[in-house]
């Protein structure tokens, strides 16, 4: 499946190319859904050459095609954040952001998951924590399965780290990192490291 980045601007980050070498760029929603696409394909949104309102008319149209869409933008918000996933987008971050992070974003769309900023995911799990039951909620089916460093690598995730900040502190490396979080997911049949910081902040230790 490639990987295309919808963007007026005529000179993009070259980390898109690093991330993905076989991308497609094209300069509007119109373009790409000219071209031959497939129902499931993930399109890049540069919503940085837009006005909010239309943004969000753009990522609806994506969504009535059955496109899953990834939000960019070059100044990122809590706010923008919140509001383009409550339309419909499966992800959300800095246009900017890394490779290793780009393909981070495109292996938790492609598995059914969402992905926002691990500090957007942090304030995400406070929020729900403030406003849901004081009390401690049972912890997931199956998190007794955990090995000790899946559940280290677990609650990093709770605490908002990244897959960078998690090798780091744990002293493994970030394909490691990412090799516990697949079989985390699916021992706790979360799809994504949102659901799995809202899990982990629902233990009796937190």
């Amino acid at each position: 499946m490639k990987s295309v980045f919808v963007t007026s601007s005529e000179q993009h980050s070259e980390r898109w190319l690093q991330a993905f070498p076989d991308l497609s760029v094209v300069p509007t929603v119109k373009a790409y859904l000219s071209r031959a696409h497939h129902r499931g394909d993930i399109c890049w949104l540069d919503t940085s050459c837009f006005p909010l309102a239309e943004a969000i008319l753009l990522i609806k149209q994506l969504i009535s095609e059955n496109i899953r869409v990834i939000a960019l933008s070059y100044m990122p918000s809590e706010q923008e954040a919140y509001r383009m996933l409550a339309e419909g987008a499966r992800g959300y971050c800095h246009a900017e952001a890394v490779p290793e992070q780009l393909q981070e974003v495109a292996a938790a769309i492609m598995v059914g998951g969402y992905w926002m900023p691990p500090d957007l995911v942090q304030r995400l799990v406070s929020t729900a924590l403030r406003v849901g039951p004081e009390s401690a909620q049972p912890a997931p089916e199956g998190f007794d399965k955990l090995t000790a460093r899946e559940y280290e690598v677990a609650l990093e995730v709770g605490y908002g780290a990244n897959n960078k900040e998690i090798a780091e502190k744990l002293a493994v490396s970030e394909r490691t990192v990412k090799a516990h979080l697949t079989s985390i997911f699916e021992k706790l049949a979360l799809r994504d490291r949102v659901q799995l910081a809202l899990a982990v902040n629902r233990l009796p230790i937190h």
